[in-house]
């Protein structure tokens, strides 16, 4: 038996876009959590859906917080909407395909209450099919040349780089310091520039491997594989340009100029004007990604962030 007062509210936002039923999933299993439910909220951003889903969601659950958007924001954009009207103590920030094991979030928060230099938290992540496999357990950048991995030794605590924003549990306190997420980034990459803002506030993050979820990967962003290929690169160089050191930024350039060609005539997966098109988006928005330059992003050539 839990005892309510113990407890931390927590605010779970996800944003969904032509979801189908996971969305419904996901929230089936919010609502199966052991954590008190007076201590939960939870908010959906919809981002334009067309295929039913937003309907399906408020008749299925009404007690939930439901934004409507015109159109698709993005996950950045949406998910800022609902922190902003989010009352957590902590915020919880998932995806719509993403499925919570009963405990999860209580061994999250546990361990936050047990660790106050924690500032933001995630579990393991499995795919949903295959079964057993897992997503991620935590990400590292190779920052010589930009390609992105999930760490190894996956059942033990660990300082990752980053938490993926299909699971990442942070202290309201720590939105307060560092801000929302930057919404430049379209696909991926907030995450990761989220966590370092938080790194840099002095905060530590934590990957806890028996906070278990299940996560559908990449629903959304399959059903269109060249604007997820632009989005995935636009938001790469972005984060490049923003955080990282010169020599990393000609590096991971190089290479990766290098590289989509050879990958797109292996994989037949046309990338490389999705990539010539994510190139001129930061040519041209390149005043404001350097205003935003973090100040750690001044210093020698690294292999890999801390």
């Amino acid at each position: 038996m839990i005892k309510t007062l113990k407890y931390p509210s927590v605010s779970i936002i996800f944003a969904n876009y032509n979801g189908g039923d996971e969305p419904l999933e996901c929230l089936k299993s919010i609502k199966n959590l052991n954590y008190p439910k007076k201590k939960i909220e939870t908010i959906v951003v919809d981002n334009g859906s067309v295929d039913g889903s937003r309907q399906r969601i408020l008749l299925r659950y009404s007690n939930i917080i439901l934004k409507k958007n015109r159109e698709n924001l993005g996950f950045a954009k949406a998910i800022n909407q609902g922190i902003k009207i989010a009352n957590g103590d902590y915020i919880f920030i998932t995806n719509d395909d993403v499925v919570f094991e009963k405990e999860s979030l209580r061994k999250l928060v546990n361990y936050s209450l047990k660790n106050p230099k924690v500032g933001i938290l995630g579990g393991l992540m499995y795919k949903k099919n295959p079964p057993k496999k897992i997503s991620t357990a935590g990400n590292k950048m190779n920052l010589l040349t930009g390609n992105v991995f999930s760490y190894p030794n996956p059942y033990k605590i660990k300082e990752p780089n980053w938490i993926p924003g299909c699971g990442l549990l942070v202290k309201r306190k720590v939105v307060e310091k560092i801000g929302i997420l930057d919404d430049l980034f379209t696909y991926s990459f907030e995450d990761y520039d989220f966590c370092l803002r938080a790194k840099d506030a002095g905060y530590k993050i934590i990957y806890l491997p028996k906070a278990i979820f299940w996560h559908r990967v990449s629903t959304t962003a399959n059903k269109n594989r060249k604007l997820t290929h632009y989005q995935w690169d636009q938001s790469k160089l972005r984060f490049t340009l923003k955080n990282l050191p010169i020599l990393n930024i000609i590096s991971i350039c190089i290479f990766q100029t290098a590289l989509i060609p050879i990958a797109a005539i292996a994989k037949r997966d046309h990338r490389i004007i999705p990539y010539a098109q994510a190139i001129i988006w930061n040519l041209k928005n390149l005043k404001d990604t350097l205003k935003k330059r973090r100040k750690e992003a001044n210093k020698k050539l690294v292999i890999w962030s801390n």
